[in-house]
């Protein structure tokens, strides 16, 4: 044994000394450029500065990234190295307030060093100009009798022109309801509902078997329409100031609001012994910024199926032409009766005398369509030339053949929006 072991082991040797030169023609890569710094030279330029020992270097290429990039390989100045004696560079032309990393890279004979890329550097945003001054907000003067059940808003329109809108106990059911409303030289006293009745009846059946149709609430009686007895009740109504109680009087502010407190009853517990309310109807009415907003909150004093609800209406009888704007921007114009589709965000009811109505539904509770039709969310109907009326579809259709929403007791349902009178 002993008579091979030296010649393997001197075998070995020599095999380990040949692995430790460097094979020929292999390249060393150079040494990687370190202690980057990149500074804002200006709002859309940048200097970046870096340290070498020059050794094999025979020019720089430079990168440059937006921080929601990824990383590469492609040099700015790929045409033109930097030569080897520089050690930093100006980047134009970045965009103010956008983030960026700057990198640099050694090129040499044949290999170059690493790509090597700064911190990141948040280039200043811009200073903000001066806010354009603000139009100062239309004082409002209310004139109050809240025990008598009227109100009075008086302001100005958008456009300047006087505008003057009254709550007051109107139709068979004598609830306290948009009475009239003047804009400039133009008026109107309401025949009709601005706040939608109700298609809805009780879930537990009633002895009531006649007079099943129609609506309730609103301008709507017994009957189903505008006549007969009443189906709703408004109980009380608050009126504010600014925030402050303002039970009569007159006085001027910035906002003005009131809250009427209403009862209805439904199709099937209007009459004889099934008579009585099945939800109540909060309509607040705010009236700031040349503007009317509403929002209505209905809560159920026992189970009851709404079969159809419009909720917000234009109740210019004299509109002569509706456009309708959806949330996608969708503009649509009729003279006659139409349903709009789409997510109906702005309906305008034009007079034959020069003035206009927009309704505007918020996009929350009821005004997100979710208990509507799919076909369509807002529609117009012309009972005589230039007699138009416009409604939201908030629950069902107008056919009443869509999905009723049942709204059990105690819950509460909602939309809010706003009328501007220009």
């Amino acid at each position: 044994m002993k008579k091979y072991f030296f010649p393997l082991l001197i075998a070995a040797m020599a095999v380990l000394s040949c692995g430790s030169k460097e094979p020929s023609g292999v390249v060393k890569a150079l040494a990687d450029p370190y202690g980057l710094q990149a500074t804002v030279v200006s709002e859309t330029s940048a200097s970046l500065s870096w340290q070498h020992d020059g050794v094999g270097v025979e020019g720089w290429w430079v990168f440059l990234r937006k921080a929601s990039e990824g990383v590469s390989s492609l040099p700015l100045n790929q045409a033109s190295p930097l030569p080897a004696s520089e050690r930093s560079y100006v980047f134009e032309g970045l965009k103010a307030g956008e983030t960026y990393y700057f990198g640099v890279k050694a090129k040499g004979a044949s290999a170059g060093s690493a790509i090597v890329y700064s911190d990141s550097l948040a280039m200043p945003a811009p200073e903000p100009g001066p806010e354009p001054p603000q139009p100062a907000a239309e004082p409002v003067t209310i004139t109050a009798d809240a025990a008598g059940f009227a109100v009075e808003f008086r302001s100005k329109s958008v456009n300047g022109e006087d505008v003057i809108v009254t709550l007051g106990k109107v139709s068979a059911n004598k609830t306290v309801q948009i009475d009239r409303y003047s804009i400039g030289s133009e008026s109107f006293q309401s025949y009709t509902d601005w706040i939608g009745p109700y298609n809805m009846k009780t879930v537990a059946t009633t002895t009531q078997t006649e007079k099943l149709s129609g609506f309730v609430g609103g301008w709507h009686a017994s009957n189903g329409d505008g006549t007969g007895d009443p189906t709703a009740v408004t109980e009380s109504i608050e009126v504010f100031l600014d925030g402050s109680e303002l039970p009569s009087g007159t006085a001027t502010g910035s906002e003005a609001k009131v809250v009427v407190h209403n009862k209805v009853e439904a199709l099937n517990t209007k009459l004889g012994e099934s008579k009585r309310f099945t939800i109540c109807e909060d309509v607040t009415y705010t009236f700031k910024e040349s503007r009317l907003y509403v929002r209505v909150d209905i809560t159920a004093i026992e189970d009851v199926r709404i079969t159809i609800y419009y909720g917000m209406q234009i109740a210019n009888g004299f509109c002569s032409r509706f456009t309708f704007t959806t949330d996608d921007g969708d503009v649509k114009t009729t003279t006659g009766n139409f349903n709009c589709p789409g997510k109906v965000r702005d309906m305008t009811g034009y007079s034959t005398g020069g003035h206009c109505v927009i309704a505007h539904m918020f996009d929350e509770g009821l005004g997100t369509f979710s208990k509507a039709t799919p076909a369509y969310s807002a529609l117009t109907q012309y009972y005589g030339a230039g007699n138009g009326k416009g409604y939201y579809m908030l629950i069902g259709d107008m056919q009443g053949t869509s999905s009723a929403l049942v709204l059990k007791k105690d819950n509460t349902i909602y939309w809010s929006g706003y009328y501007e009178f220009k």
